[in-house]
């Protein structure tokens, strides 16, 4: 089982049809030297079994004939309760051997699917924040049954994606307690420009910007003189923020209408 698990620090340039879009990014990145919090893939192959078991059911019979709301929901639910093999556990309790007792991860898919050419999956796949090591097992296994969703079932049959093909890899990694997050892009998606660099931030988790909890702040920088050109500040009533024991809150923001990131902050991030 020594290729079904992939730590981000791996020389070994996996394809993307063996950890997806997301992990192999990871990969890449912290190959490249960004400040990737440390983490690991969970390949397709190390969910070669329960795979297996799915798509021998009844369940996925009826599924692949008529999908429906109701038949991915049976699937779904079928594929969460699945437990770990003996060699799973191994593998996965070696690999948690790098992390202090005590960490917290974000348990998220990583599609092989997910960044072809003409397709968008994002947000489609389950991701689960706060974990604990005693909880990991089912994150994983949510994670994973995910991929039955009625969304991905549907989205891939309207375009004429193989529902034979099914697979996920998952992703296991350290969950920063961030004062704050955001997404950046590299050139400026509103209007194409590759000099300028665009920036959303928010207070806390970044899952309150992607889950449309908050109205986020906008930076935008001119990448070439290294200037700010655009801020707007955001409704940043709200904020997602972790807890110590694993869990996350929601509270209040008092400091709604400050920016989530300093001009210092906006410009070393660009």
């Amino acid at each position: 089982m020594n290729k079904k698990i992939y730590h981000f620090t791996t020389k070994d340039n996996p394809k993307l049809n063996e950890v997806g879009g997301k992990a192999k990014a990871l990969i890449e990145t912290t190959n490249a030297d960004f400040p990737v919090p440390t983490g690991f893939a969970l390949s397709v192959e190390f969910f070669n079994n329960w795979l297996q078991e799915i798509k021998d059911s009844n369940e996925w019979s009826k599924l692949i004939f008529n999908v429906t709301r109701e038949q991915c929901e049976v699937v779904k639910s079928k594929a969460a309760q699945l437990m770990f093999n003996e060699q799973q556990k191994v593998a996965l309790e070696k690999a948690l051997r790098e992390f202090e007792s005590g960490t917290i991860f974000a348990v998220r898919s990583s599609s092989p699917e997910e960044d072809l050419e003409g397709t968008s999956f994002a947000g489609m796949y389950e991701t689960l924040l706060g974990v604990t090591t005693q909880r990991l097992e089912r994150a994983i296994a949510s994670a994973f049954s995910s991929c039955f969703d009625f969304r991905v079932m549907k989205y891939k049959r309207q375009n004429n994606i193989n529902l034979e093909n099914t697979c996920i890899a998952v992703i296991v990694q350290r969950q920063i307690a961030s004062d704050a997050s955001g997404v950046g892009f590299s050139l400026n998606p509103n209007n194409n420009c590759y000099d300028e660099v665009m920036i959303n931030a928010s207070f806390g988790l970044g899952e309150s910007i992607v889950s449309g909890i908050v109205t986020p702040d906008t930076y935008v920088v001119d990448s070439v003189k290294n200037e700010i050109i655009e801020k707007k500040i955001g409704d940043k009533l709200t904020a997602l923020w972790l807890k110590d024991n694993g869990s996350t809150i929601q509270k209040d923001n008092i400091n709604s209408k400050e920016q989530a990131l300093t001009d210092k902050q906006i410009l070393e991030l660009s």
